[in-house]
């Protein structure tokens, strides 16, 4: 994944809260990575496992960085994200990214598991209960996703996942949310993304989202929103511990400077 930050690579902290639309040149670079990789394999290793290329660089050359470690930290093994990778190979060289669903329906029970897993499921697919979307996403690696119906969320299989910046977010509002979270622990990102994600797509409820008053692709609309937060801060500073009071006050005053940069 190849987002930047003031020209710095974003943290891993940061890349777990994102998620970015394959662009045109995606999955052709996927197919040359695991070619590469499954090619030093066969020339090196007689014994290679079925599965595909497997060790840490071969497999983050090909899936990315974020989905390999989002894999070590889930205890998603090599030969999992192996298989995994082979499944997509697949996937993409046969154009069945068009119809997504009917592609999970060829796979083994094998190759199922190994989506699922790679995925963090707690069920096993279904795949006659899941959308095209959440099969589509399947079928991409951790960091990597699609909205098909423009709803702020993207469906995972059966799973409903949240990411923040928006993929319609202005540059200029992913490099201050960057550097805004740059220093910041994994469970602090995730709780301020929730908070932005939910006032800017509203809360889903009963399958939809609550109407809000901000716009996704509006720089404008990020910077109420930020206000309105140290707003509601002060307003409601009383009900809050001074710890949390400190905390939100701190994020949201950084953000705005960013935004206002």
């Amino acid at each position: 994944m190849d987002i930047r930050a003031v020209g710095q690579p974003i943290t891993a902290s940061q890349r777990r809260s994102y998620s970015q639309t394959p662009d045109s040149s995606f999955y052709q670079t996927f197919q040359s990575a695991f070619a590469a990789a499954e090619g030093r394999v066969a020339d090196t290793a007689s014994g290679a496992s079925a599965a595909g290329p497997t060790s840490a660089e071969a497999l983050e050359a090909i899936l990315g960085r974020t989905h390999v470690e989002l894999s070590a930290l889930r205890g998603v093994d090599s030969d999992s994200q192996a298989r995994y990778a082979r499944v997509l190979d697949e996937a993409y060289g046969s154009g069945a990214m068009g119809n997504a669903r009917q592609f999970l329906r060829s796979l083994s029970a094998e190759e199922l598991e190994a989506v699922r897993r790679n995925h963090c499921l707690a069920d096993p697919i279904d795949v006659g209960a899941i959308s095209e979307e959440g099969a589509r996403n399947l079928l991409l690696p951790e960091g990597y996703g699609v909205d098909m119906n423009r709803d702020g969320f993207e469906e995972v299989g059966a799973a409903l996942v949240a990411h923040f910046p928006p993929r319609e977010a202005p540059a200029a509002v992913r490099e201050a949310w960057f550097q805004t979270t740059a220093s910041m622990e994994d469970g602090d990102v995730l709780t301020y993304s929730l908070m932005m994600h939910g006032a800017v797509h509203g809360l889903r409820i009963d399958g939809q989202n609550v109407p809000t008053a901000y716009k996704a692709d509006d720089i404008d609309s990020y910077r109420r929103l930020v206000s309105d937060f140290l707003s509601a801060l002060e307003a409601h500073r009383g009900q809050i511990s001074s710890a949390q009071y400190e905390r939100d006050k701190d994020f949201f005053t950084r953000l705005s400077g960013f935004l206002q940069a």
